[in-house]
């Protein structure tokens, strides 16, 4: 093999290689009793459930 095949080969083994230790690794998490707050992050705040009452009085 020319010099040139052997570069191009390591430079592809090297991703594979890279590629198969990201796999390898993955991300970490926490347990799930670990994520648990006094209150969950998507719920409404006291002013975000719509128009205030007042505004329909008198229809």
């Amino acid at each position: 093999m020319n010099d040139r095949v052997r570069t191009i080969l390591r430079g592809l083994q090297a991703a594979l290689a890279a590629v198969f230790v990201g796999l390898l690794v993955g991300c970490a998490s926490t347990e799930d009793s670990a994520n648990l707050s006094e209150r969950p992050w998507n719920a409404p705040k006291s002013w975000e459930h719509g128009m205030p009452a007042g505004m329909f009085e008198g229809r």
